[in-house]
């Protein structure tokens, strides 16, 4: 990015979170990072129809960073026809997302290590804009200390594999789900609890989550993907374009989704 060369003002902050509601964009907000200006954005992705098919709610609705990036270019556009340049980022970037969402006042970091929204809970995805170009105020920091999991411990407690708290990360079975290549004792893992791709056990659990409003974004409607796990066991490459690419399950490709199928079935 340039040098800063220009600062921001409160009316095109303002200006542009009103165009983002207008894309029923409602749990957002700025901070500074890095001596740049974000615009943090969740992105509500659970309608309350996903079924318990061995693929986590997440993955059954469209590819999100497609679906993310398409909105994150039109408020990009947006930006640019009031004579600023920014850069957008969802997932596949070095952004501490959660840090900054947190800084923004979207909501705070749960003891099950995802970003938690008053208004949607955990089922959110995470976009930013980012200036380069700071603020002629101060944004302020809209975390309130008193957002947190207090004593909570329901997520820790509910994790099939103990993956959270201090534990190990990499035997959760999303992650595990989503990896090319897998140990013994990983596949094992993986044949006991039938995942096929990702898991929801620390969000379905989790208090925050009760009373969430469900997503009103038509893109990330629920797929039907209620099928019988023999079905994406032998599913063909045809299949699986058709099916499974699409969504945000497709993007690690047909074998592992195939693989973790036939692992189910065991």
């Amino acid at each position: 990015m340039c040098k800063l060369t220009e600062q921001l003002n409160e009316n095109i902050l303002t200006s542009t979170i009103d165009f983002c509601r207008k894309l029923n964009l409602d749990t957002l907000g700025w901070c500074e990072w890095d001596n740049q200006s974000i615009l943090a954005i969740a992105f509500p992705y659970y309608d309350f129809k996903s079924n318990n098919n061995g693929f986590s709610i997440y993955a059954q609705r469209l590819d999100y960073h497609k679906v993310v990036r398409s909105y994150l270019d039109r408020i990009r556009y947006y930006l640019e026809t009031k004579g600023y340049t920014s850069e957008a980022y969802v997932d596949n970037n070095t952004l501490p997302e959660r840090d900054i969402a947190t800084l923004a006042g979207i909501g705070f970091i749960g003891k099950n290590n995802l970003l938690i929204t008053k208004k949607y809970g955990s089922f959110v995805f995470l976009g930013e804009i980012v200036l380069n170009k700071l603020t002629d105020f101060n944004l302020k920091n809209n975390h309130s200390e008193n957002d947190n999991c207090k004593s909570c411990t329901k997520c820790i407690d509910s994790c099939p594999t103990n993956s959270l708290g201090e534990k190990n990360i990499n035997i959760c079975l999303s992650y595990l789900s989503q990896q090319k290549t897998l140990t013994p004792d990983d596949e094992a893992l993986l044949k006991r609890y039938k995942n096929i791709f990702g898991c929801d056990i620390c969000q379905l659990c989790c208090p925050h989550n009760k009373n969430v409003v469900p997503s009103s974004l038509e893109e990330f409607k629920t797929i039907d993907m209620d099928k019988d796990p023999l079905v994406f066991a032998n599913m063909t490459n045809k299949y699986f374009k058709d099916n499974i690419k699409p969504t945000s399950a497709g993007w690690r490709g047909k074998n592992v989704v195939k693989r973790n199928a036939i692992f189910s079935l065991s």
